[in-house]
């Protein structure tokens, strides 16, 4: 019976990451946005130009099925996307077609972050097991979380896995591992330095000059490995031009349904309906972004924030100041807010914290999820009665619908941070004590920084 008790809670996790692999696996090869054919292009012009890749990224080559449309993020991904090519050298896309054997080979990885992701959590939630297994459950069946993975193809779960292996391994007092793992989070997405900025400030304020020069020389250190290969070709100008600045210049959100700053979406709408000119308050959104990051950072150190929380109020200071936000960059939020959620003491922040993790669920009963099913060739005709049952094939809605959608999504964003910085100011509950050993010298279950009381 005792041996029984055992192998009960690991069988039912194996069960649960086993029924996430398989609504993830068993969809991804029926669909296929733009995206995953831009990626094919990319793995095959990093094949043809290796470190010279950054001076095509800008795909104004015949090789790109969708011209103008650059690669516009670090290197991570393009080696993961290289590796994908490796594996399926016979694969193919165009602007009609996407073959399915790149579909499994694109978004395995980022499916299998999703369940590193869900592992993380599960381990590192304090409380029983039935706790952890309840919001490793609010991630992996998130239907965000699946679509962008599964179905849209998008790897923001890779950096999310990065982010919350570093915020976790801070914690449990493993300086290097931390910071080499935000490192590779910032290097596959760059909006994740945000929050990575904000972790950075807080232990600061902990943390001796030398213990927090280390991880910022072990950070830096990484950027630059992994930043070399693409340099030595003496393509600085197009490799920083391609990793610090904005892949889009500001101009209005179009289409409506995929805009997710509350700003730029009510400029845009008022804009479209009543035809004024508003691009250039758009545009004032880059000075406010850096102004806010700034001011976070500074409202981080001095009321002495918790290091999740100051990673999760970074990034929602992203999300709402930062003019074009595709629904992808909610996914860091959403597993940040997951892992605030289990650990703080104030009802009303776990209540926030869960709103910001289940709202963006929403916004996929209110468009047609299956056009990435029909949209390129071989088509998923199959999938879409499925998705018709399951209400995620409403089309038509009024350009005002998605953005009250936005303007809610703002409202809850900017409330979190707002209450972040005034009102939670009782520490995070401690993590659950793990057998290990700290790579920084200190010993396992000693935080990483120190919590302030009440």
């Amino acid at each position: 019976m005792q041996t029984l008790k055992k192998l009960w809670h690991p069988l039912i996790l194996s069960l649960v990451l086993m029924l996430a692999a398989f609504i993830r696996f068993g969809v991804a090869p029926f669909s296929a946005g733009p995206d995953v054919a831009q990626f094919w292009s990319f793995a095959e012009a990093f094949r043809l130009y290796g470190p010279d890749f950054y001076k095509y990224a800008n795909a104004r080559i015949d090789l790109f099925p969708f011209q103008l449309w650059g690669y516009v993020y670090p290197p991570v991904w393009l080696g993961i996307l290289g590796l994908a090519l490796l594996i399926v050298p016979s694969s193919s896309a165009t602007h009609e077609m996407v073959s399915i054997n790149w579909r499994l080979a694109e978004k395995t990885p980022i499916i299998l972050a999703d369940l590193a992701a869900g592992i993380l959590l599960y381990w590192a939630v304090p409380g029983s097991k039935y706790r952890k297994l309840l919001y490793a459950c609010l991630w992996l069946f998130n239907p965000a979380v699946w679509y962008n993975s599964a179905v849209f193809g998008q790897f923001d779960s890779i950096a999310t896995a990065f982010l919350l292996a570093s915020l976790i391994f801070l914690e449990r007092g493993n300086d290097r591992l931390a910071f080499i793992l935000a490192a590779l989070a910032g290097m596959t997405k760059q909006h994740t330095f945000i929050p990575v900025a904000m972790m950075v400030v807080i232990v600061a304020r902990q943390f001796t000059w030398r213990r927090l020069s280390a991880g910022l020389a072990l950070m830096a250190g990484i950027a630059a490995a992994i930043s070399l290969p693409f340099l030595i070709t003496g393509n600085f100008v197009d490799y920083f031009r391609t990793v610090l600045f904005p892949g889009q210049v500001p101009d209005y959100q179009s289409p409506q349904m995929f805009a997710f700053n509350g700003a730029a979406a009510s400029l845009t709408f008022l804009h479209t309906v009543k035809g004024w000119d508003t691009l250039g308050l758009i545009k004032l959104e880059i000075p406010l972004l850096v102004l806010a990051v700034v001011t976070a950072a500074v409202f981080c150190y001095l009321k002495k924030i918790d290091v999740l929380r100051g990673a999760l109020a970074g990034m929602l200071v992203f999300i709402l100041f930062f003019y074009r936000i595709n629904y992808q960059y909610l996914v860091v939020a959403i597993a940040l807010a997951l892992f605030v959620a289990s650990r703080t003491h104030y009802r009303s922040e776990k209540v926030m914290a869960l709103c910001l993790a289940i709202l963006p669920a929403a916004w996929l009963w209110l468009i047609n999820v299956a056009t990435w099913f029909v949209y390129l060739e071989p088509n998923g005709n199959a999938m879409v009665p499925i998705l018709d049952k399951l209400g995620l094939t409403h089309q038509g809605f009024p350009d005002s619908v998605y953005l009250a959608f936005t303007l809610v999504l703002t409202l809850l964003c900017a409330t979190y941070v707002y209450l972040t910085f005034t009102r939670w100011k009782e520490p995070l509950r401690s993590l659950d004590p793990q057998p290990m050993t700290s790579a920084s010298g200190y010993a396992a279950g000693a935080p990483a920084i120190e919590k302030t009381s009440k």
